[in-house]
């Protein structure tokens, strides 16, 4: 009978199995770092995108903070512009109401009648003060002014007594509302007042 001694083959292949699971373990290892290279790179590349990005950003960012501040400063001009034309605006309106409603005074006064001593405008408020021939003479003055297309009402404040070189005078004041959307032309009225002169 023969005896075969299998002792060998074992023992080879318990090595080469051995063998092929180390062989079986750097290989893995080395996919894996090869894997995690792989991705390492990836990671670089698109975060050195993200950078490039992140710096063209940065300069829009300054390109549009000039415009930015360029178009403050434009508005800021056009608002004092802006401010400026309203107070020209407002000043050629008052000039012209000024002349419109002296307009309406002169036109109004009874001629060598009545004569002015103080007249001021403000606010919409004319205040009148002089002297007349008599207490007719103021009355016709105060309608005349009530005529008028600018003046909205007109209050007698004071009368009173005065002698001026010898001659018995009436002293008056006056306070005229005056509107502004007086809807005459200056003078317009000066016809129809002249009748009773």
């Amino acid at each position: 009978m023969i005896k075969i001694n299998l002792l060998p083959v074992r023992e080879w292949r318990k090595k080469e199995a051995i063998r092929q699971q180390i062989s079986v373990y750097f290989l893995s290892l080395m996919l894996l770092l090869i894997a995690l290279s792989a991705v390492g790179i990836t990671i670089q590349g698109k975060v050195s995108r993200q950078r490039q990005e992140i710096t063209q950003l940065e300069a829009k960012k300054a390109k549009l903070a000039y415009v930015n501040k360029t178009i403050q400063q434009v508005q800021k001009k056009r608002k004092e512009l802006e401010t400026k034309f309203k107070a020209i605006e407002d000043l050629q309106k008052g000039r012209t109401e000024s002349v419109m409603v002296l307009d309406e005074v002169v036109s109004s006064i009874p001629m060598d009648r009545v004569w002015l001593t103080d007249l001021s405008l403000k606010g919409g408020k004319l205040n009148l003060s002089g002297v007349a021939l008599d207490n007719h003479t103021v009355a016709l003055f105060m309608r005349r002014l009530e005529a008028s297309d600018l003046c909205q009402g007109v209050v007698l404040q004071s009368t009173m007594k005065k002698t001026i070189e010898g001659h018995d005078l009436m002293g008056f004041a006056l306070k005229v509302s005056i509107s502004s959307q007086g809807g005459g032309q200056p003078g317009n009225n000066a016809a129809e007042k002249g009748k009773g002169k």
